[in-house]
């Protein structure tokens, strides 16, 4: 595989860990994290900040539901989905939408069949 490589939820936890592995691999690749307050924004870019000067890798800091997928997805071979709102408790109750729009809505808009 040579072409890019997409990464969702890349300044999370595990997909900013998949982001570095990817790059020491050699790939270049696209990441992208809407950086919701769920946990602090700060935090997120404290895990994508020593991807973010390495040659082959770009940040966007957009909203899966709001961001031109068509163009990401272009000269993709691969996506890694790592995107969700983290953490049971939060899947029920006042949060629920927030819930179904960054888990059910963002994979959905990601399904390419």
């Amino acid at each position: 595989m040579s072409g890019r490589v997409l990464v969702t939820g890349a300044a999370g936890f595990i997909g900013s860990h998949l982001v570095e592995r990817l790059l020491d691999e050699g790939r270049e690749l696209v990441g992208i994290d809407c950086l919701t307050d769920y946990y602090d924004p700060a935090r997120k870019r404290r895990h994508l900040a020593a991807a973010l000067g390495r040659p082959g890798f770009r940040f966007l800091a957009e909203d899966l539901l709001d961001a031109d997928l068509d163009r990401l997805l272009d000269g993709c071979d691969l996506v890694f989905h790592e995107a969700a709102q983290a953490g049971v408790r939060a899947s029920w109750g006042s949060d629920y939408a927030i819930y179904l729009r960054c888990n059910l809505a963002a994979t959905s808009a990601c399904w390419r069949p």
